[in-house]
């Protein structure tokens, strides 16, 4: 039975290296399958893998609790092999689609090779001011862990590389975590963390951020950091450990980093413990007197958890209040107000309470329902989704793309707790609950995402045009950078582009980017130490996201009668704009 479920946690690994047509009809196929096995066991009665002798004992069984491991591993090695071959052919796809575009991936790529090169968390696309801070954005320090994929590699890959790579170590993680728990102390396989193993090989919502090219992949790995350092504090004061000291510390670290991810981070965190520490407290009040209280070891638990949310309270102030003012802004980030901010109709696609319920009930899905045991945990959870419910923001509202980052670390560590406890689950409820995954992740035509698109973004004569003319760009810039250089030997000059959105990613990434936004402040970017040129293709562009007199208009303001048209290829035009 144990290969059964090796199987089973082999379909996205499948869905990864097989074309899109079979992905949907394989996924129900798998379902449907599933649910023949649940009636089966559900009818004929039979209970396999439970902790009773008639089940449990023979030569059968003790051989599959001995090859799990080697499953697991087996079941790992194939999800890294073809999610990166998956990756591989996704990122090249968007690169060559012209869809990594400014907003987000060239964005936050400039944000970490201003951190790479001393500056800090500069930003130049995210910033009302010539070199803002992204921080004043999103204060998210922790997205520097990033910084060594986009100093490493090249051709502003770097970003892409970093966030895939991240999303395969979180599901690694995670999976190894499961495992450990599940054999501690066990001499027989788990049914839980069968549909664990099950669900992190199948993770539609951790799909999403990866594939998304987020940093909020960032929060789902600390999450885990965090959590398994929490988790073995409580072992240790459960087992009499001595070592509480160097956990503490250890907790305080993780808890940090873990904050350090993204602002709101903290909020979500308070949430999810708020009802954990109300229940702790209520069971340490109603099992001891007031003196037993002062002397219970678990009490110690429940001090903790009040620590961990004193610090994120402490933290949230700082980050909401105090930083703004140190940073020259003097206004509080409006995080709330982004919630609620109102977009265009076409945008919102989840209306009303029933939706809003389904998509509730897809996320504990997600990750095996097992968290509906456990009810402080499941409160937690139902407190942060309220959040996704009450916004007017819509991919926020649906939590698509990467907006589950908010929730999937505590929905994740909730499958941690479920299987660390007592509560039991039957054969054929595990056969239902995969049948449910299985089906929900085949109506998600976007997973996984396809390297093709329906119709084409732009004009195909006038894209193939312009992937002509990107190397003759590129060596116009090249070109006369060195031309000034030559005439500057005793001054150090930093070359800058201000790039149409969709060419960004090709410009060559020794130069300093700008969009072509900022050249209303071009005058105060390029000084006497800079040398600055405008790369567009008025021509090719999205009518709706940015039309083409848009950008025409957005040049002519800040164009003068001294800047040079150095080169016009069959599509992109290359400026020198004047001091």
């Amino acid at each position: 039975m144990v290969y059964l479920f090796f199987l089973f946690s082999l379909v996205t690994s499948f869905l990864f290296v097989s074309p899109k047509h079979l992905h949907a009809p394989f996924q129900k196929g798998v379902s449907l399958f599933l649910i023949l096995l649940f009636l089966f066991h559900y009818w004929k009665k039979k209970k396999e893998f439970q902790l009773d002798r008639s089940s449990q004992s023979g030569m059968a069984w003790l051989n599959q609790t001995k090859v799990l491991p080697y499953l697991v591993g087996v079941s790992g090695f194939c999800f890294l092999i073809t999610s990166s071959f998956h990756a591989y052919g996704l990122t090249h796809f968007f690169a060559d689609s012209f869809l990594l575009h400014d907003a987000d991936y060239v964005g936050i790529s400039d944000v970490l090779l201003s951190f790479v090169k001393g500056y800090g968390f500069q930003s130049h696309y995210y910033s009302d001011t010539v070199n803002g801070s992204y921080l004043n954005h999103h204060f998210a320090p922790g997205m520097g862990f990033l910084s060594p994929f986009v100093k490493w590699i090249p051709n502003r890959y770097g970003l892409a590389v970093g966030v895939f790579l991240c999303y395969q170590l979180t599901t690694i993680l995670w999976l190894y975590w499961a495992y450990l728990v599940s054999q501690k102390n066990k001499q027989s396989i788990d049914l839980k963390f069968l549909v664990i193993w099950v669900v992190l090989t199948n993770q539609l919502y951790l799909y999403r951020i990866g594939s998304s090219y987020h940093f909020e992949i960032l929060v789902v790995l600390f999450g885990c950091f965090f959590f398994y350092q929490w988790e073995k504090y409580k072992t240790l004061l459960l087992e009499g450990g001595t070592k509480f000291t160097k956990q503490l510390y250890l907790i305080g670290l993780f808890l940090l980093l873990f904050l350090l991810q993204k602002e709101d981070i903290g909020f979500y965190l308070c949430l999810f413990f708020l009802p954990i520490f109300l229940n702790s407290l209520f069971h340490l009040f109603r099992n001891h007197s007031l003196k037993g209280i002062l002397d219970a070891q678990e009490n110690r638990d429940s001090f903790l958890i009040f620590g961990i949310l004193l610090v994120t309270v402490l933290y949230l102030g700082f980050v909401f209040f105090l930083f703004p003012i140190l940073n020259g802004s003097h206004s509080i980030f409006g995080w709330s107000q982004v919630l609620r901010q109102e977009y265009h109709s076409s945008f919102k696609q989840v209306t009303g309470i029933p939706k809003s319920i389904q998509i509730y009930l897809e996320l504990l899905m997600s990750t095996g329902l097992g968290i509906i045991q456990l009810v402080p945990e499941l409160l937690g959870i139902s407190l942060i989704y309220l959040t996704h419910v009450f916004s007017t923001r819509p991919w926020h509202h649906e939590v698509y793309s990467y907006y589950s980052y908010s929730l999937l670390p505590f929905l994740l560590y909730g499958g941690i707790l479920w299987l660390k406890s007592k509560k039991q689950i039957s054969l054929p409820i595990v056969f239902l609950i995969l049948a449910c995954l299985f089906w929900k992740n085949s109506m998600d035509q976007n997973f996984p995402l396809e390297a093709q698109l329906e119709k084409n973004l732009y004009d195909p004569k006038i894209q193939s045009q312009v992937i002509e003319d990107l190397p003759h760009a590129n060596g116009i810039l090249q070109t006369e950078a060195a031309k000034v250089l030559s005439n500057r030997t005793n001054q150090a000059t930093e070359q800058i582009v201000f790039s149409q959105y969709n060419l960004s990613f090709f410009i060559n990434d020794k130069v300093t980017l700008y969009p072509l936004e900022q050249l209303r402040n071009g005058k105060e970017i390029c000084d006497q130490t800079k040398i600055c040129y405008v790369v567009l293709a008025p021509e090719f562009t999205d009518t709706i996201l940015w039309p083409k007199q848009r950008i025409l208009d957005t040049f002519a303001e800040a164009k003068t009668l001294n800047d040079q048209k150095i080169w016009q290829g069959k599509q992109i035009e290359v400026w020198a704009l004047s001091k």
